[in-house]
């Protein structure tokens, strides 16, 4: 079955499991117990997957000379798109009719946060194998390894033709992995929906907090619908191919970002759908996907822009168009740094801009805002996500304008 339908019928099974034995104390040992599995597994599964397909990419970019092409085409989306969502943002909340009444309460809770200070020690090891796993927050030290053994690899002499083909070949191979976990991956996201509905308090939001959940959704369907679609169809001169398309064929690892609350979880299911849904040639997307992970966090700084605005306006703080457009940049600053904080990627930036806003009383939202940190982490990854595929295909388009993919052909 293609997974545009297998992974929303997941999604809808797991949240109604969930309802339905909520109570049950041997459902929810269960999902306890399985869930943290899936999760892992999952990333697991993505590091081999990255480093072969950076290194294949990174020697395929130096033989056909694209490497400035893939990597500026890359960060020139992700940071443009990471501004234009962060003024999305500011946008919507400035002409939202209702400002929040109450933010959600809740106790004080400290976040964890990255220690930046350690960053060092995920690139220098006395065995470099280690990285695969002290790199449990972000793929850049793997990117870093890989990219040097790919420049190594470059097919200009003889001797180095078949290193590789070996590496091309094993590339090959980890985008069937990537495919046949693509398809599994729907069980996954079953079970991890419905500990995400466990964990996500619906009843009292629908009676305490609707304006405050519709509002985020409201925004991250503008920016999913509208906005992104719009971009891309302006940077490839709407010859792109259909971006709706491509958004139907990305369903998959949307939602596993989504409810999963970890971009990584669901990067795999990108590799596999963006390269076999939407055209991306291999060592496009064996380079673009992993790099639009960290620098392409458009969605996150587009909840996080929305919130910190509607916050300040309900505590009744006089914001000038400046003050929301300083909020907007520095949200797009620090998304930047947010994937080093997996799973509290919105209120690291929030955290981060009120402290720099030197708004102490709104710093106060940090505990209450936990209660609503599944949905943020949703729509705000559901949004990062697309930036991640659109980005790949944009680059694709470039090296590649012809690569066109039917919807009869997807998976």
């Amino acid at each position: 079955m293609k997974t545009w339908i297998t992974y929303p019928v997941a999604v809808i099974f797991g949240i109604a499991a969930s309802l339905l034995l909520h109570d049950w104390q041997p459902y929810a040992t269960f999902l306890d117990a399985v869930v943290p599995v899936a999760l892992q597994l999952g990333i697991f599964m993505l590091y081999p997957i990255v480093f072969t397909l950076y290194t294949a990419a990174a020697a395929s970019l130096r033989r056909y000379k694209d490497t400035f092409i893939v990597f500026s085409s890359a960060i020139f989306w992700g940071l443009f798109t990471t501004i234009v969502l962060s003024f999305l943002g500011m946008a919507l909340a400035m002409v939202s009719p209702i400002p929040f009444t109450q933010i959600p309460g809740g106790q004080t809770t400290s976040l964890s946060f990255f220690d930046f200070s350690s960053l060092p020690n995920l690139f220098v090891s006395e065995n470099a194998f280690t990285q695969f796993t002290r790199s449990a927050t972000s793929l850049l030290p793997i990117m870093v390894i890989a990219f040097l053994f790919g420049m190594a690899m470059r097919p200009n002499r003889e001797v180095l033709r078949p290193a590789y083909v070996i590496v091309n070949s094993f590339a090959e191979a980890m985008l069937r992995l990537a495919r046949i976990m693509t398809v599994f991956g729907a069980v996954f996201v079953l079970l991890i929906s419905a500990q995400w509905s466990r964990e996500f308090p619906i009843a009292t939001v629908l009676s305490h907090h609707l304006f405050f959940a519709v509002s985020i959704l409201v925004v991250a369907v503008v920016a999913l619908i509208v906005v992104l679609p719009l971009l891309f169809g302006i940077f490839t001169r709407f010859r792109g191919g259909n971006p709706y398309s491509m958004l139907l064929g990305s369903l998959g690892a949307l939602l596993s970002s989504g409810f999963s609350g970890n971009l990584l979880f669901g990067t795999t299911a990108i590799f596999a759908l963006s390269q076999k849904n939407c055209g991306v040639r291999k060592r496009v997307g064996g380079i673009a996907t992993p790099l639009l992970t960290i620098i392409g966090r458009g969605g996150s700084a587009l909840i996080a822009t929305f919130i910190v605005v509607m916050i300040l306006r309900s505590s009744g703080a006089e914001l000038s168009v400046q003050s929301m457009a300083t909020i907007a940049l520095f949200s797009a600053l620090f998304s930047l740094a947010s994937s080093f904080s997996l799973g509290i990627e919105v209120p690291f930036i929030m955290v981060l801009v009120l402290q720099g806003m030197q708004a102490d009383n709104a710093l106060l939202f940090s505990s209450g805002i936990l209660i609503l940190l599944p949905l943020l982490q949703l729509t705000s990854l559901s949004v990062d996500t697309m930036v991640a595929v659109y980005g790949s295909v944009f680059g694709s388009r470039i090296v590649s304008p012809d690569d066109r993919v039917s919807v009869e052909d997807m998976m």
